[in-house]
């Protein structure tokens, strides 16, 4: 009786383990962006968003270049960093970061590098957040 109990436990345990791992399945983790904003060739970009909104941005690594990414500034109370990732594309290696809209206003995210070898950390990408609640016409 007492082995049917452990087996019956374990067996629920795992059950619970594998639909807990099937929300980070896709590449966003679960989360689906209303918009993802590319930076590649340009330094800087924009994006309306309404407040509860995630958004998505994708960079290409700088690590050809010498450099590595060393993280995003942003204000707190706006914005909320969900998920952030490093994953392998055709193009090459690239970052994703995932941010939901907290407040409505506006705000910039500043994606940071650093080199490789050390130094000073720099500016990457540098993109402009709007907040809004309805359609700015309406208003």
């Amino acid at each position: 009786m007492f082995r049917k109990i452990i087996f019956l436990a374990m067996s629920s345990y795992f059950v619970l383990f594998l639909f807990g791992c099937s929300g980070f399945s896709s590449v966003d983790g679960g989360i689906s962006p209303v918009e993802t904003i590319v930076l590649d060739d340009e330094y800087g970009a924009a994006v309306n968003v309404e407040k509860n909104d995630v958004f998505a941005l994708d960079v290409s690594r700088p690590s050809s270049k010498g450099y590595r990414i060393s993280g995003a500034a942003f204000d707190p109370e706006m914005l909320r960093m969900e998920r952030y990732f490093e994953y392998d594309d055709d193009s090459g290696p690239r970052a994703r970061y995932l941010f939901s809209a907290l407040e409505e206003g506006a705000t910039d995210v500043l994606i940071r590098m650093t080199p490789e070898a050390g130094g000073e950390t720099v500016v990457y990408r540098q993109v402009a957040v709007s907040i809004g609640s309805g359609n700015a016409w309406l208003d």
